[in-house]
């Protein structure tokens, strides 16, 4: 049984860096899964503390603004907990069941660019660990979807010692 991951966990696990090598963009080209509808990609990256953790794309051949964008952590255990989710507009309802239970605001929403985040609370509920999400205005592609998460989840470029600055005379 996976152990609930502390929502201080759950944000250490966003900061540790996550060094990106030299030629990472074509490691993250999808390509297209059997059935067609969908092209995809999985990418196995280390943060600087040791964790291991995967990005993992996926994008709708027809729609193109239907795309998830994931960060999963694996544990020592073997375990993975999906961290969050960058998700693009896709046609059906996004209910975020707690607030729904409790009458609170942001219950659902529907075909909109949303972020499903990781969080303690939902775990203990017995719900998904990144059942709740939020609608934002920060990306509008898949592209800019891909850089609002590199920028937030700790992703790094690992650039060269030393830069070619011009020659020398």
């Amino acid at each position: 049984m996976k152990k609930v991951l502390s929502d201080e966990e759950i944000e250490g696990l966003i900061r540790d860096r996550k060094p990106l090598p030299q030629g990472w963009e074509s490691r993250l080209q999808a390509r297209p899964k059997s059935d067609c509808r969908y092209t995809q990609r999985n990418w196995e990256v280390k943060g600087e503390s040791g964790n291991s953790f995967n990005i993992i794309i996926r994008q709708n051949t027809i729609n193109l603004l239907d795309f998830s964008i994931i960060l999963m952590f694996r544990d020592k255990d073997g375990d993975e907990y999906r961290v969050c989710r960058y998700n693009g507009k896709h046609p059906s309802e996004h209910t975020n069941r707690l607030e729904k239970i409790k009458g609170l605001p942001n219950e659902g929403f529907r075909n909109v660019f949303h972020i499903h985040k990781a969080t303690q609370r939902y775990q203990e509920e017995g719900f998904d660990i990144t059942g709740y999400a939020e609608p934002t205005k920060e990306y509008s592609s898949f592209d800019s979807a891909l850089r609002v998460f590199l920028q937030r989840n700790g992703f790094v470029e690992d650039l060269p010692l030393f830069e070619n600055r011009g020659t020398r005379k």
